[in-house]
């Protein structure tokens, strides 16, 4: 799973010019068919990775007997998320930031500059997880109070706090599947080809219907107050519905692939290297489209096909030669 999102992620920020996220690179053509290739990859990517975290959190926990307390969680994170982010970040807001001053420049950097922002996020899903498995409520009962917050995360709180509230659903979801792998594990039985096509094809009506939503209730964004509220939930509804159907469907095709398929050696190692992977492709891909002349070397409908095997390979390249080094293996081992 993890090695499918890696490469899902080079693919999404490859296409994320198209989408208005990033700046329009030279030579810029507007590409219909292009803006929503990376809104598809943006649909579940992310919040597949924070599944899996949650997921690997309850195998540690329950598998491995690592209770640790929660100081000993922060340290082990610290180490794991925020020292890799700042590290990264330092080097990102250098090449890519213009400075208003150092306390802009601190602040960034602690908050995680581009693509960094997720580590530090993660961060305080590590953390909300082992506070909700302190908490003595049914599991419903916290499930529903994560949805909750997800729908109505309106506030912006500092350090990536409010983004964490709004990746917890997801997080929790990933603890619940593993803490229920008995069960679970019985799906491997009823998940056949024709199955996992449907869930595809469910998956792209509902994301094709509510993603269309989202683009009118954005557009109203403008409303009053109140009326304000109703659009920002209507439009965080619909992206945890279709998040929800994707990541279901990734899931059940990395069971069903798993079960039919033995991973080869070259999978496994490459799967090391995931980690390292995110840190490094936005730089190439930031490098390649707003440093250097491939934009206009390439067109516009290559760029994104061209900046994603460039930044898939130099990432990876960049991760093994990391890994050899002991600084390497502390940062992204």
């Amino acid at each position: 799973m993890r090695t499918v999102l890696a490469i899902l992620i080079v693919f999404m920020h490859s296409f994320t010019c198209y989408n208005g996220s990033w700046e329009q690179p030279a030579g810029y053509v507007d590409i219909p068919l292009y803006r929503w290739l990376s809104r598809i990859s943006f649909a579940f990517t992310l919040e597949a990775f924070v599944f899996i975290s949650g997921y690997l959190f309850a195998f540690q926990r329950i598998s491995l007997k690592r209770t640790e307390g929660c100081i000993s969680l922060v340290i082990n994170k610290l180490k794991r998320l925020l020292l890799p982010s700042i590290i990264f970040s330092i080097v990102y807001f250098a090449l890519f930031y213009e400075s208003s001053g150092l306390g802009d420049a601190v602040y960034s950097i602690i908050n995680g500059c581009g693509h960094m922002w997720f580590l530090p996020m993660l961060f305080w899903c590590f953390l909300g997880g082992w506070l909700l498995e302190q908490v003595k409520v049914k599991n419903r009962w916290k499930f529903l109070f994560l949805v909750i917050i997800n729908l109505f995360c309106i506030v912006s709180c500092p350090l990536r706090i409010s983004n964490a509230a709004a990746y917890m659903v997801y997080f929790y979801s990933g603890f619940l599947m593993y803490s229920h792998f008995d069960k679970i594990d019985k799906l491997k039985t009823v998940i056949t080809h024709q199955r996992l096509v449907w869930s595809w094809i469910v998956f792209i009506v509902f994301f094709t219907i509510l993603r269309s939503m989202r683009d009118v209730l954005v557009a109203n964004d403008s409303q009053p107050q109140i009326h304000k509220l109703f659009f920002i939930v209507g439009d965080n509804t619909c992206k945890l519905i279709y998040a929800s159907v994707g990541l279901m469907a990734f899931y059940l095709s990395a069971v069903y692939y798993i079960q039919h398929h033995k991973l080869r050696p070259f999978t496994i190692n490459f799967s090391s290297c995931c980690f390292g992977i995110y840190l490094f492709q936005q730089f190439v891909l930031q490098l390649f489209y707003y440093k250097t002349s491939l934009p206009l070397i390439v067109g516009p409908y290559w760029l994104p096909w061209c900046g994603f095997v460039i930044a898939t390979i130099i990432s990876y390249v960049l991760s093994v030669l990391l890994l050899k080094t002991k600084m390497g293996r502390l940062l992204i081992g």
